[in-house]
């Protein structure tokens, strides 16, 4: 009873400890020791030979998955339940396959070492492969963690977010082998290093990065419209409109080059004339009030194809003869009457896509119904970049989930993005961690690209963010608001964009060679003669 207790114990502390940092800000580092409690318990069921034990491995999971994304239950329940459940299987999945492979190397006498080296890199090879997933929520990647320590991930504009996983298993297994093992001076050291020289090395260059002086005044606007109660019942599109318009004009001045509104600020379908929806003829009367001034908006929009007979796509509908697409997407309007849209690519699972429809289409049916268009939407396959005729200014407009997919986001910088836009709709989470998990996670986009960002959210957090990851100001969630700031443009490129997620493609290819060494000791021995 006392060693079941304790391994509850073990399993519940890092769990916790997992959650934290995406919970409580400026508590990053919490993450460089939060598996410890997992492999030591780990450790002593291997040296015991305890079976059994797969249940307090999944409990971690279910644990640190339950506290950190139970927020997506708001807006579905089964969607939530599966998110936690799915995402915490997968870890499982991924700490099992470890376990097997650490039992083959035992078998044959050789050392664990090579064994933990490989749960290392099994770990960043799943979380780079679930970015590209048919069914993906890479919300808990472990570099997410640092969001609200910007000043000590500052080397993500090297290696991303994945720099950061690789760095949390690192320094946890080497706290694991200095506790395991008769502590010596070299352990001291190595252990030190792994912890001070990110650290030592961000801080630096936190304090000595600077921005070039290109600035450009954007302001935000954040209606505040409940996206259950008003947004698509009991208040019209044109009340929406006017209170949108009404925020915006609070802080434009003749200076200002951008406003930005939210994630489907026009929630009826604008289809292929854009100056035919009402809504944009008024957002246009703005532009023209302030002829230096561009309209980055949310909307609904609507694509047909020519003429098929068979379905062109998993996404597209039927209407009569024609075979048409329904588009999450970003609109800009500026005074040259030119109209630019970008739609939405990384979908969010359950309400905007269904995932293997074009293998099983009875899917589609199961989709959720949260307000608005329902069922799978369309795509397309590369980053729309909206850029101004009358400079050189231009900004990628990342739709909500598409902020947390670091090699995603470079699309739009290689593309020429000088400063970057995220629109989202986060009032369906109600007051929980979702929203700031997300306005956080931003962060991190701007010292991967170093691009400024302009965060605008329906009910908050939305927030000008500098290329240091720094919100140099923002909202308060839940209040109407509107507000004004400068952001500098950056032309620059760096490594991270140039080279995307490299840390994660050389992990698969130290995984598939630690594997297959693995699969070779597996092998029974041949006997002599």
């Amino acid at each position: 009873m006392n060693s079941v207790r304790k391994n509850l114990g073990m399993s519940l502390l890092s769990g916790i400890l997992l959650s934290i940092p995406f919970l409580v800000p400026h508590t990053g580092l919490i993450l460089l020791f939060a598996f410890v409690p997992l492999l030591w318990m780990e450790h002593i069921f291997t040296v015991n030979r305890t079976k059994g034990c797969w249940k307090y491995y999944a409990l971690t999971f279910v644990i640190w998955n339950a506290l950190t994304v139970f927020w997506v239950c708001y807006s579905t329940l089964p969607g939530g339940i599966f998110a936690v459940l799915g995402n915490a299987f997968q870890m499982f999945v991924v700490f099992a396959v470890f376990r097997r492979i650490k039992k083959w190397f035992i078998r044959k006498g050789k050392t664990d070492v090579l064994a933990y080296v490989f749960l290392a890199v099994l770990w960043v090879a799943w979380e780079f492969f679930y970015f590209d997933a048919e069914i993906s929520f890479p919300w808990l990647v472990l570099g997410n963690g640092f969001a609200t320590n910007v000043s000590l991930v500052q080397w993500y504009e090297v290696t991303g977010v994945l720099g950061g996983s690789l760095w949390v298993w690192i320094v946890n297994l080497l706290f694991l082998f200095f506790f395991r093992e008769k502590i010596t001076q070299r352990k001291i050291i190595l252990l030190a290093t792994a912890l001070t020289v990110p650290i030592t090395i961000s801080i630096v260059r936190f304090y000595t990065y600077k921005e070039q002086e290109r600035p450009v005044e954007v302001v935000i606007v954040q209606p505040n419209i409940d996206p259950w109660k008003e947004k698509y019942s009991s208040m019209t599109q044109a009340q929406q409109d006017t209170k949108i318009l009404t925020l915006a004009r609070e802080k434009i001045t003749s200076s200002t080059r951008y406003v930005i509104a939210p994630e489907t600020s026009v929630q009826e379908i604008i289809l292929g004339n854009c100056f035919a929806s009402p809504s944009v003829v008024l957002y246009k009367q703005l532009v023209d009030e302030y002829p230096g001034t561009a309209f980055i908006f949310g909307a609904n929009t609507i694509g047909f194809y020519p003429s098929s007979a068979k379905k062109p796509s998993p996404s597209a509908r039927r209407y009569q003869n024609r075979w048409y697409n329904v588009y999450n997407s970003a609109l800009q309007l500026d005074s040259s009457d030119r109209i630019q849209v970008y739609h939405k690519s990384k979908l969010v699972v359950g309400s905007e896509k269904m995932p293997y429809i074009d293998k099983f289409p009875f899917l589609e049916k199961l989709s959720l119904n949260l307000g608005g268009t329902t069922g799978t939407l369309g795509t397309q396959p590369e980053r729309t970049v909206f850029s101004r005729s009358d400079s050189r200014e231009a900004t990628g407009v990342a739709i909500c989930y598409e902020s947390i997919y670091g090699e995603f986001f470079t699309g739009y910088v290689k593309k020429g993005a000088n400063f970057m836009t995220v629109i989202t709709n986060d009032g369906w989470w109600r007051n929980t961690p979702g929203y700031r998990q997300h306005v956080s996670y931003a962060s991190l986009r701007a010292i991967e690209t170093r691009r400024s960002l302009a965060h605008s959210a329906n009910t908050g957090i939305s927030a000008l963010i500098n290329q240091k990851g720094q919100r140099i100001i923002q909202t308060r969630w839940w209040e109407p608001a509107s507000l004004n700031g400068i952001i500098n443009l950056n032309d620059k490129l760096t490594f991270y964009v140039k080279y995307g997620d490299y840390t994660g493609r050389i992990s698969v290819v130290i995984m598939l060679l630690i594997g297959l060494y693995s699969l070779i000791c597996a092998l029974p021995l041949r006997k002599k003669g």
